[in-house]
């Protein structure tokens, strides 16, 4: 029978430490021989200059290094636009697009994030519109989508950013130094 200790107002629990030895499961036998707590990673990119066409996004990725960003043992790598996971768990990736839309007719984009399971293969997982007819003027706005995978295989398991439908005088907006505009999150909640 374990002890228990009730824990004062002002006390807390360090959840970011690890809890090891066997772990009950709610039947009464044993589960898990470790268990870590909380999020181990998390970190965010940039677009870091403007996308003016559909494809997929293969350059201009940048990871934040704004001042006063915080990240948790960041550790996503990306080339031509392909991000490789640094470990495996349940990872929750977010595209913030910010579009620019122009002042022509019917200015319209969709976005999305595509997964492969086998490093060649991709699919959508999430997609977003955003648009809007016959604008007065010039205008810009941001949209989210996000997607919680399982990574089991980080040598296959991968994911791009991509644009479609883009018309000619809309803009996916990126900036070098300013994080206020288009963005990728990636975050590992917990273990696959």
């Amino acid at each position: 029978v374990m002890a228990l200790t009730r824990l004062g107002p002002n006390q807390a629990i360090n959840l970011a430490s690890n809890v090891t030895g066997t772990l009950p499961t709610a039947n009464g036998g044993t589960g898990a021989t470790s268990f870590t707590a909380g999020i181990t990673v998390a970190e965010m990119w940039r677009l870091t200059s403007n996308k003016t066409s559909s494809g997929d996004i293969t350059a201009n990725l940048a990871r934040e290094t704004a001042s006063g960003y915080g990240s948790i043992n960041h550790g996503m790598t990306e080339s031509s636009g392909i991000f490789t996971f640094p470990s495996t768990g349940i990872w929750l990736v977010r595209f913030t697009a910010c579009f620019e839309e122009g002042t022509g007719g019917d200015d319209q984009a969709r976005f999305g994030i595509m997964y492969t399971a086998n490093n060649s293969s991709y699919s959508y997982y999430a997609r977003g519109f955003s648009g809007m007819t016959d604008p007065p003027n010039e205008f810009a706005q941001t949209e989210n989508i996000e997607y919680m995978f399982d990574i089991t295989d980080t040598s296959n398991h991968k994911i791009k950013f991509n644009l479609s439908d883009m018309n000619t005088d809309n803009r996916l907006l990126g900036n070098s130094s300013d994080n206020r505009l288009t963005g990728f999150t990636f975050i590992r909640l917990g273990d696959t």
